[in-house]
């Protein structure tokens, strides 16, 4: 029987050697030699016994062999990864590729994200997408490989991983770089901001601009603007939009959601607003449309254009028109938050709330029970403040003081 060996790392090694085990023999490791010698006696007696080994270490171990590339392209190749994700986790190749899923543990996962966060200084939300994506492709690798017997480590990790700790902060600044934090969006349009927009997109010109901004496809671009700040719809959602797909009859706009993937198409019907209505009325009538065209003219402003690149140049047009508007600090995507809340705000004839959340999720194109409306509701205090002192219990209360 093989004596126990000592290891350049202070441990005690012994191989024990069964027909059954992988490769008719495993290595063990233990702090002391005593340790290790009354490990091998127990073995013997179980072989004389006929005893089999433990059902654990009958499965294979990680091969030495399989890097984290392999698992990452096959992640890639299978399919099932989100578009969203290919960024990522072509970052990852470059990145961790080369590492060995055997040497592919916590602290080496640990080690990985501290680099992520001084030497690469990402963003929360960009480390969070690279440790996702390694998290899943480790997961699909070990569905497809049962007999491999080890651990995801990302499913390790604590909650707020992504964020920068006081020592990440110090290491960061050390290094020349400055921690990043998650930026939360809850910017809404500010009192005459809408009215400004409204202006710009309309070609009118400030006296202290030599012209007034450029727009392609006529009040195209104010009414997709007004289409999104009342109804919420993506951007992707709005520019794909069909003739078809306006039913002025029954005051509903048929929406594609943009937020389907793996070939899955899903619709759902958002209700017009007043004002929505009246804009569509204002731009069908010089437009004779066929059911299937596009309502907007923005993906036919050049052959085979990439959804990506309009959604691209969209955002760019928007962000110059808030500027010449004087809306600083306001995104495209601010006017889905700003829809949402108006949506939530929205009240009957009798002063009762409109919508239960249960539709406005409908609306929004979110799933049933999902809590992104109280993600997106951004409710202004000074409306809250507002809405509480025209109560005549507030007036009452203020008299009795």
């Amino acid at each position: 029987m093989a004596k126990p060996r000592l290891k350049p790392s202070g441990k005690w090694e012994i191989s024990l050697s069964h027909p059954s085990l992988p490769g008719g023999r495993k290595a063990f490791s233990f702090d002391t030699e005593a340790q290790a010698a009354s490990y091998a006696d127990q073995w013997r007696l179980m072989k004389l016994a006929g005893m089999a080994p433990p059902a654990e270490l009958l499965k294979s171990t990680v091969s030495t062999t399989t890097t984290l590339a392999h698992i990452i392209r096959a992640w890639i190749n299978s399919g099932l990864a989100a578009p969203t994700a290919q960024s990522a986790l072509g970052s990852l190749l470059m990145e961790v590729g080369a590492v060995k899923l055997v040497d592919a543990n916590y602290a080496w996962l640990a080690g990985y994200l501290q680099s992520l966060k001084v030497k690469t200084n990402l963003a929360p939300g960009s480390i969070r997408h690279r440790i996702q994506g390694l998290g899943r492709a480790i997961d699909e690798y070990l569905r497809h490989n049962p007999d491999v017997v080890m651990s995801n480590p990302v499913k390790l990790l604590p909650k707020g991983y992504s964020a920068y700790t006081d020592l990440d902060k110090k290491l960061v600044v050390a290094n020349g770089g400055k921690a990043k934090v998650d930026v939360s969006r809850d910017r809404r349009l500010h009192k005459g901001e809408q009215e400004r927009i409204v202006a710009a997109l309309s070609g009118f010109q400030r006296p202290d601009r030599e012209r007034s901004l450029l727009l392609l496809g006529g009040n195209a671009m104010l009414t997709m603007f007004i289409v999104i700040v009342y109804s919420g719809l993506r951007l992707k959602e709005a520019y794909t939009l069909k003739r078809g797909s306006i039913e002025m009859d029954h005051k509903v706009i048929r929406v594609q959601s943009s937020k389907q993937w793996r070939g899955k198409i899903a619709f759902r019907d958002v209700p017009m607003r007043p004002e929505v209505h009246a804009a569509l009325v204002h731009y069908l009538s010089n437009r004779s449309m066929l059911p299937g065209a596009n309502l907007f003219p923005f993906m036919e402003e050049e052959p085979n254009l990439p959804l990506q690149k309009v959604s691209s140049r969209l955002s760019a047009r928007f962000t110059t028109a808030f500027d010449y508007a004087d809306c600083p600090g306001l995104h495209e995507h601010d006017l889905r938050h700003e829809a949402t809340c108006r949506w939530l705000e929205m009240r009957d004839s009798s002063g009762n709330w409109m919508f239960r959340s249960e539709e406005i999720n409908r609306i929004m194109g979110w799933s049933a029970g999902s809590v992104m409306a109280q993600r997106y509701a951004s409710f202004r205090g000074s409306d809250l403040a507002a809405r509480m002192w025209a109560t005549p219990e507030a007036g009452g209360a203020s008299s009795a003081l």
